[in-house]
């Protein structure tokens, strides 16, 4: 693959994650009919990201309907926010559909291993290394500890709040990482190697937040979060260690009134 032409692919797939969100539903479909060209011209060295970003536009657009037939029931707040979670099966239908048909060539849709070795800062190499599960235990750590100051434990209703994180986590963590790491990044990576591959999923993870309320500021935040994920993903070549992840984040994020 030539060099500008990653450069436009990746810029391509990014572009894609946030202008869906931003633009009127006629731009969604001319960036589809535009990737669905780009996917059958023959001349080109890599075609599965730019199918990839059209599989994502048909996602994001059935996961939007089904989100707004979620809330137009009459539900409280938080069981409302839960359920439309679910709209995610709307998100990972096209890919499992794509990924019944053909596979990609790489992927991460399996448990994966805690023994893996993961390197600290730079996930393949870096000063300490580590086997994965006892990153996933220094990382949880330093979550709790983190966040630990500045949740309020004498808030009202602590008990259910309890209950609607840890509903919330169970869904959202699983169904996100099928989508992002389990489908998106294995295609991704397939195309355009891993490390190219880590960091435009994670970018597109990171701003793909900004259709639920997450500020832009708060989305390159998300990028850098997917980027840890992303790579433990990688490294144990699975999703089971990266759920794990996902689930204690947003335990946290609820308690800390982020999320209800």
């Amino acid at each position: 693959m030539s060099h500008y032409l990653k450069q436009f692919s990746v810029l391509a797939f990014i572009a894609t994650v946030i202008l869906i969100q931003i633009m009127p539903w006629y731009i969604g479909l001319i960036l589809a009919s535009l990737f669905l060209t780009l996917k059958l011209n023959k001349t080109l060295t890599t075609k599965d990201i730019y199918f990839t970003s059209l599989l994502y536009i048909i996602g994001y657009c059935f996961s939007d309907f089904l989100q707004t037939i979620v809330y137009r029931w009459s539900l409280p707040d938080e069981w409302g926010v839960i359920l439309s979670r679910l709209s995610l099966f709307g998100f990972i239908l096209p890919f499992f559909i794509l990924n019944y048909i053909k596979k990609p060539e790489i992927s991460f849709l399996s448990i994966g291993s805690f023994r893996n070795t993961i390197y600290f800062p730079f996930i393949w190499r870096g000063v300490f290394k580590d086997p994965i599960w006892r990153f996933l235990i220094i990382f949880s750590s330093m979550i709790v500890v983190s966040f630990g100051f500045i949740i309020d434990f004498k808030q009202q209703d602590i008990v259910l709040l309890l209950v609607y994180a840890l509903v919330f986590s169970i869904v959202n963590s699983i169904l996100e990482e099928i989508l992002w790491r389990g489908y998106i990044l294995s295609r991704i990576v397939s195309d355009l190697g891993e490390k190219f591959g880590l960091v435009v999923t994670s970018i597109g993870f990171g701003f793909y937040h900004y259709s639920l309320g997450i500020p832009w500021i708060l989305c390159v935040a998300f990028s850098i979060f997917g980027m840890i994920m992303g790579g433990v993903a990688i490294r144990s070549r699975g999703l089971l260690p990266v759920i794990i992840m996902h689930f204690l984040m947003n335990i946290m994020f609820v308690f800390i009134g982020m999320i209800f």
